[in-house]
C-alpha cells in the first residue's frame, strides 16, 4: 500500500515544474518584453529626430533668402578677337576695342564694365567715350588698373535721351605684341536705369572697324 502512494507521489513530482525554471522563466520573458519595447523606443526616437530634421531643413529652407535673379547676376565672359598671323612675334600694332551694352528695352543710365586681357603682349593705352550722346564723354577708369592689362570702366548720367537697346558704350585703344588670337574676359558689374534700379543686361566687344 505504502509502495502504491510512493509511485503515485513520484508521478505527480515528475510532471510538477521547479519552482527555480519557473522563476528563470518568467525572468526571461520578461527581459524579452523589456527588449522590445525598448528596440520600439529607439525606433521611435530615431523616427522623431529624422522628422525634426526634415521640418528643420524646410524650415531652414522657407526661411532662406531667395537667389538673386540670373539675368542681373554680374556677367562674364572669355571673348576672343582674331590677329593677323603673318607678323613677327616682336612686332607691335594697335587695335581699338568697342564696348557694347544691350539693355533691352530700359534705357540705360549707368554702367561699370571690367576688362581683362588674359594673353601676353597685351598693354591698355587708351580710353575714349562711347556713340551715344549720354555717354560720349570717356568713361571713369582706375588708370593704376591699366598697367596691369586690366580696366574698370565706369559712366553714369542724368540727362535725357537715353539710349536703349545695344550701344556703343566705350572704345579701349590696346598696343598689341605678336600674332594671333587675343582673349580678353569681360565682366559685367552694373547696369542701371535713371531711378538707379539695375536692370538685365548683355556686355559683348568686338575689334572697332573705323
Amino acid at each position: 500500500m505504502n509502495v502504491a502512494i510512493d509511485n503515485r507521489n513520484k508521478g505527480e513530482r515528475r510532471w510538477r515544474l521547479p519552482l527555480v525554471w519557473t522563476v528563470l522563466i518568467v525572468f526571461d520573458v520578461c527581459l524579452m518584453a523589456m527588449v522590445y519595447a525598448q528596440d520600439d523606443a529607439d525606433r521611435a526616437i530615431v523616427k522623431s529626430k529624422a522628422v525634426d530634421v526634415v521640418v528643420e531643413k524646410q524650415v531652414s529652407e522657407s526661411q532662406a533668402p531667395a537667389a538673386a535673379p540670373r539675368d542681373l547676376a554680374e556677367s562674364v565672359s572669355i571673348v576672343q578677337l582674331e590677329g593677323p598671323n603673318d607678323v613677327k612675334a616682336d612686332a607691335v600694332r594697335f587695335e581699338a576695342i568697342d564696348v557694347f551694352v544691350d539693355s533691352g528695352n530700359q534705357p540705360l543710365a549707368a554702367y561699370q564694365v571690367e576688362l581683362t586681357s588674359k594673353t601676353p603682349g597685351v598693354e591698355i593705352v587708351g580710353i575714349e567715350g562711347g556713340e551715344p550722346a549720354a555717354f560720349a564723354e570717356p568713361p571713369y577708369y582706375d588708370s593704376r588698373a591699366m598697367k596691369n592689362n586690366r580696366v574698370i570702366l565706369a559712366a553714369f548720367t542724368t540727362g535725357e535721351n537715353l539710349p536703349a537697346g545695344r550701344c556703343r558704350v566705350a572704345r579701349i585703344h590696346v598696343q598689341l605684341r605678336g600674332p594671333g588670337v587675343k582673349e580678353y574676359e569681360t565682366k559685367l558689374s552694373v547696369s542701371a536705369t535713371t531711378d538707379g534700379e539695375r536692370v538685365p543686361a548683355e556686355l559683348s566687344i568686338e575689334k572697332a572697324r573705323a
